[in-house]
Formats: structure tokens, C-alpha cells, sequence
């Protein structure tokens, strides 16, 4: 009400960059068309190589953006983060939910 309001996709390129090496449960995608998720892989990890974003599950690329590019902001449960950026993999501007693994 008295202050400007935070953007969900508004984490800082540094903030973004921390998340390296973060451990992932899956990763999924609501499919624009049918609005159904997607699963895109599982048991992966968000890295930075050289300047682009990458997450990877079990061994294969699903989503890659250059990290200048991306937007990201983290789910109000925190146990996930959302991606938006122009994916290198698919070709296409895309939107994915990346869930953390949690160890206890």
C-alpha cells in the first residue's frame, strides 16, 4: 500500500547466480496450449556455464538461457523457483518451474 510492489520475477542477476549448483527434485512446464504440466526431467541441478543458465536432470539439458536474460523468481512456498527466459533448447520463450530437492 506505501511502497512499490515487489514483481514475482524480479530476483537480482546476483541472486539468480547464488542458486548455482542447486540441487533439483523436477522440473516442470505448463504446456500453453492444453494447460496441462509437463514433466520435464527430474533429479537435476540449475548451473552457470559461462554466461548462460542451464538445468540440467539426469544428465540432459531441459531448459538453457543466457543468464542476462533470464528472469526468475522464487515460489511464496520457497520450495521452487520459476524461470522465464528464451529457452536454446526448445527455440522457444518458455516458462519453467524448478522444484528444490530438500534434505533432511
Amino acid at each position: 500500500m506505501f511502497g512499490r510492489k515487489k514483481k514475482a520475477d524480479s530476483m537480482s542477476f546476483a541472486q539468480i547466480k547464488a542458486l548455482d549448483k542447486k540441487e533439483l527434485l523436477h522440473v516442470i512446464m505448463r504446456d500453453p496450449e492444453t494447460y496441462k504440466e509437463i514433466r520435464l526431467g527430474g533429479h537435476g541441478a540449475v548451473n552457470f556455464i559461462g554466461n548462460e543458465l542451464q538445468i540440467v536432470c539426469e544428465g540432459v539439458t531441459v531448459f538453457a538461457c543466457p543468464a542476462a536474460e533470464v528472469k526468475a523468481g522464487e515460489l511464496m512456498s520457497h520450495n521452487g523457483i520459476v524461470f522465464k527466459g528464451n529457452d536454446r533448447v526448445s527455440g522457444e520463450f518458455r516458462t519453467v518451474t524448478a522444484f528444490y530437492a530438500i534434505k533432511f
